[in-house]
């Protein structure tokens, strides 16, 4: 006797379609390619329009510029005055005094290094050879605290 048991209901849902091994990342990238695809297409045919477009425009250039011909001379003079030559005089400057801001800096980082490097040093070799010295402030508590009366001369001496 043979006895078959099937079960109506899973907890556990059923697997209907096959597993795809392919990260998420790789089903993403056609979609970017498209959407990039699009994109380029988009701002090509964009640019042709927005040239075609100002192209009548070009006409009213060589007119728009000489009358803002004044204005641009005064603007040119004002930055040249007030941004350029400033820069060019701050450069050259900075450009004569580079070897000794240089020399400079390189001689207080130096001294900084040989600095600390020597006082480590000496804290060292003084570790080294008298690790437990005594210090001060354990020498003088062993002194009284009391102050010391002072005795007075006396002007009158048994020398006389």
């Amino acid at each position: 006797m043979t006895s078959t048991i099937t079960a109506t209901g899973s907890l556990l849902p059923t697997v209907t379609g096959q597993y795809n091994s392919q990260p998420p990342i790789t089903q993403i990238i056609p979609i970017f390619r498209a959407t990039f695809s699009l994109l380029r297409t988009f701002l090509s045919q964009a640019s042709r329009v927005v040239v075609a477009l100002a192209t009548p425009l070009l006409i009213f250039v060589p007119l728009i510029s000489r009358l803002l011909a004044p204005v641009i001379f005064v603007f040119n003079i004002a930055l040249n005055a007030a941004v350029y030559t400033p820069y060019a005089i701050i450069s050259n400057v900075a450009a004569a005094l580079y070897p000794l801001y240089m020399f400079c800096g390189v001689a207080c980082i130096f001294g900084a290094v040989l600095g600390i490097l020597g006082r480590s040093l000496v804290t060292l070799s003084n570790n080294v050879i008298a690790p437990e010295l005594p210090k001060a402030e354990l020498l003088h508590a062993e002194l009284s605290t009391r102050p010391r009366k002072r005795r007075r001369k006396s002007s009158f001496t048994g020398d006389s």
